[in-house]
């Protein structure tokens, strides 16, 4: 899928459930909860034991499912996840390498900052989102501030945000955000179904609040 068409659907879904496991059978577990509770859009972080093989069974199993790959940081990661099939890569930072390997492979890269240098120099590199991490160190307060003298910049904030809190987060700004633990639990527990689905009832309302509003 291109990469325009990737970063279109994350815009219109404004959510990226992230999935970070001690256990690739536990991420396999949590995606199959999150796309049965409703949500298309799945990304693996490269945290998650075997996390090439685990995105590219997502693939095979959910084809109208995006099934991304998180904390890309190289050149070698980002081949290897795309190789897997991923639609779209995120860094917790910049990255240049992942950023060019996803731009000559012609798939959508999402470089993280945190600072205005850092947001410009994505700008610069032609980043049409950019990760906000670690976003729970400045809240809102500083998705604002970022955005005052940055209104170009498209931001999908990472870290702290919960079901509870996207208002707060789309109120300041953000174009989507990213939510791993506060969804789907502690990356070092057994998964809770009941939980898990729990939260992202929660959080589809919350989308539905805000689309109202």
């Amino acid at each position: 899928m291109e990469a325009s068409r990737v970063l279109a659907a994350i815009l219109r879904t404004r959510i990226v459930p992230i999935v970070r496991t001690k256990s690739a059978e536990w991420a396999e577990e949590l995606a199959w909860i999150l796309v049965g509770a409703g949500l298309d859009i799945v990304e693996i972080t490269f945290t998650v034991p075997n996390a090439p093989a685990v995105i590219e069974r997502l693939r095979k199993r959910f084809p109208a499912v995006l099934v991304g790959a998180g904390t890309v940081t190289d050149a070698a990661a980002a081949e290897q996840a795309i190789g897997a099939g991923a639609h779209f890569l995120l860094s917790p930072a910049l990255s240049p390498g992942m950023v060019e390997v996803a731009r000559r492979r012609g798939v959508l890269a999402i470089p993280g900052a945190y600072t205005p240098t850092e947001v410009l120099s994505a700008l610069e590199g032609g980043a049409g989102l950019i990760k906000l991490f670690p976003a729970d160190v400045g809240g809102p307060a500083h998705l604002r501030a970022l955005r005052a003298p940055l209104p170009q910049a498209r931001f999908l904030p990472t870290g702290g945000v919960r079901p509870d809190n996207v208002a707060e987060w789309f109120g300041a700004g953000a174009a989507a955000v990213g939510i791993g633990s506060a969804l789907v639990g502690p990356s070092d527990h057994a998964v809770d179904a009941a939980a898990v689905r729990a939260q992202v009832d929660v959080l589809i309302r919350a989308l539905a609040a805000q689309i109202t509003d």
